[in-house]
């Protein structure tokens, strides 16, 4: 299964659900898993606790292929591995827009070398939905998308709607929402609960029965450089990813 974790707005949560769920699918549902921090801000990386320059990273891992394989093994748990973000990585942008033909296929023969290595491959893709987050969708086609439930996230959600259609009908025929992830639930407020009805009337049996609340110490776990799963795995926060995680595995 190859899952490209992605939304055109930044802030809503790609990447704390992106460490907490590759740490869940490891360590709990035995599964060989490689994230791959496709974001030039790198916060995979840093709430998985690498460190901000690898060695080896993103950058090598798409522009220079031949050079092999050195994915920082078994992070935080075992069958956990990543190929974190680099510095340099605003590079790949320019470089696949001056390879109009093929550019929007690299990432997907990088990752066709190594996927048979691993069950899950999971990229955590920037806020953007240019170049790089069609490489993504490309290489790995089944599409996790969490939506923060604050206005104009219906918005947006059609928005990517859209990118995704143009991208399976020009690119990739199977790209597909595998589910939509509510986040930033607050049950105490008006709102969140507003526009996760109107997320129900939009995507239907495409929204994840499971939604990741707010809480302190879901965002503090990944300052810590430790998803909340390990930092307090007895938290509805970590609950509720081990909830997402079955989900996920159910409909890949």
């Amino acid at each position: 299964m190859r899952v490209s974790v992605i939304n055109q707005k930044g802030g809503v949560g790609k990447s704390t659900t992106t460490a907490n769920l590759a740490v869940v699918l490891a360590r709990d549902l035995r599964l060989r898993v490689l994230v791959l921090d496709w974001d030039a801000q790198g916060n995979a990386s840093a709430f998985l606790g690498l460190p901000a320059a690898p060695a080896w990273g993103t950058t090598d891992f798409f522009m220079t292929p031949d050079a092999g394989f050195h994915p920082v093994r078994d992070v935080l748990v075992e069958g956990l591995d990543v190929i974190p973000g680099k510095p340099d990585f605003a590079l790949v942008e320019r470089q696949l827009l001056g390879d109009l033909l093929a550019g929007p296929r690299r990432l997907r023969r990088a990752v066709d070398r190594y996927a048979s290595n691993y069950d899950v491959v999971l990229t955590d893709c920037g806020p953007t939905l240019g170049m790089l987050a069609i490489n993504s969708v490309v290489a790995c086609p089944d599409v996790l998308e969490p939506i923060e439930l604050a206005h104009a996230a219906a918005l947006g959600a059609l928005t990517l709607q859209r990118f995704l259609s143009e991208a399976q009908g020009n690119l990739e025929a199977s790209i597909r929402i595998l589910g939509v992830l509510p986040t930033f639930l607050d049950d105490r407020e008006r709102t969140p609960r507003e526009v996760l009805g109107d997320l129900a009337r939009i995507f239907g049996a495409a929204l994840f029965e499971t939604a990741i609340h707010t809480a302190a110490n879901v965002r503090d776990a990944g300052g810590q450089g430790r998803p909340v799963v390990l930092t307090d795995p007895n938290s509805r926060g970590a609950h509720e990813y081990r909830a997402l995680a079955q989900e996920v595995v159910a409909r890949g």
